[in-house]
């Protein structure tokens, strides 16, 4: 039986643990690109995801929403002016009724990793048209020549993303025909229509750290919904656990119809959201689910962390609590330890005063006898 270690070795051992849990520290985070899922809910879309994805445990995260009217009426490529070089592009959209220059009107990616894929079908609608496009984060910029002959190939076209360039940035394609992003870069990304040039001022804020929302671009071209912070909340549920809680919404400073509800998830796996309430009055009560086509699963925090894996938050909690009841347990009996001296050392005081008092006894009496004798 192996022996209990001494007191000193287990005080030793407390102070190691918790020396260590004190200096862990919390990893940052850069903003990468957010996945999110778009929904038309009546005359609206909402784009509802995390503020920060990939979403990872015990990092600050919040709930993004945008919201936004289905009808558009600005950067109708009836009344853009482009450029000289853009005249072309611009009156072949016109003529077949298809808007190539409107940033994500014709498809946009969700977000995909890398050695994944992204496909996209050549519709009919589309023959004899220029498709203009680029690629974030990276912005490389490609272009797709759609055929006007009515052959029906129905082959797969394929086009590699590197990290600075397109293989080929310029592909020729039949109706019926399906494009295939390819990712060869070491980050996530996301394909969009457009020219990169279409951007505007308020995607660029939104591509920036103080509102990384990439797929809430394409409701830029619409007409976003202010003033909802006071008729609109949202419910979070953590699925694994059945956990909810309801949040108030508030509106994101400098980015109108952009509402957020911070929190920390604690716990890694699937949530979802729900947002109830009201929009312009009109009653609204949609749940939104993460997932690989919507926004991310809080994944657990040691996927981003090298060469040497931490412990997460609960067991940083679970394995301080331990140290602390190590501690209160030592400090018992120490005191323990420190009564039991103390009456130790009273026994013992006592036990040199009647020894003193016997001595002193002892020899009392045998003066007491011989002056007898």
């Amino acid at each position: 039986m192996l022996a209990k270690p001494s007191l000193t070795t287990r005080i030793q051992t407390a102070a190691i643990i918790l020396v260590a849990v004190a200096g862990i520290l919390t990893a940052t985070l850069a903003d990468p690109i957010s996945a999110h899922e778009g929904r038309d809910v009546g005359d609206y879309n909402l784009v509802v995801g995390f503020l920060r994805e990939p979403a990872y445990e015990g990092q600050l995260n919040a709930v993004s929403l945008v919201v936004a009217k289905t009808s558009t009426d600005t950067m109708d490529a009836h009344h853009m002016e482009p450029d000289d070089g853009d005249h072309d592009m611009a009156s072949m959209a016109e003529n077949n009724a298809v808007d190539v220059m409107v940033h994500g009107a014709i498809f946009t990616s969700p977000q995909f990793g890398t050695m994944e894929n992204f496909e996209f079908d050549v519709t009919e609608d589309l023959s004899g048209v220029e498709i203009p496009y680029h690629v974030h984060p990276g912005d490389q910029e490609g272009i797709i020549v759609v055929s006007s002959s009515e052959s029906h190939h129905a082959e797969d076209q394929s086009i590699m993303i590197m990290d600075d360039h397109l293989m080929p940035a310029r592909i020729e394609v039949n109706v019926g025909d399906t494009v295939v992003w390819m990712n060869h870069e070491n980050q996530n990304a996301v394909v969009m229509s457009g020219p990169l040039s279409s951007m505007t001022n308020e995607m660029t804020t939104m591509m920036s750290d103080e509102s990384p929302s990439v797929t809430a671009e394409t409701t830029a071209t619409r007409t976003r919904v202010t003033g909802l912070g006071s008729t609109l909340q949202v419910e979070v549920y953590h699925l694994p656990t059945d956990a909810s809680r309801e949040m108030p919404l508030s509106e994101v400073y400098n980015d109108p119809g952009h509402y957020i509800a911070e929190f920390i998830p604690t716990a890694p796996g699937d949530y979802s959201m729900r947002f109830f309430g009201s929009i312009e009055g009109n009653a609204i009560d949609e749940t939104f689910y993460a997932g690989p086509n919507t926004f991310d699963t809080v994944v657990a925090s040691d996927a981003i962390q090298f060469p040497v894996v931490l412990e997460s938050n609960r067991e940083i909690q679970n394995a301080t609590q331990g140290a602390l009841d190590s501690v209160q347990e030592l400090e018992s009996e120490v005191d323990t330890a420190s009564s039991t001296a103390s009456t130790g050392m009273i026994i013992g005081i006592v036990g040199i005063l009647f020894g003193i008092a016997a001595t002193g006894t002892s020899i009392f009496a045998i003066t007491i006898a011989r002056r007898r004798n």
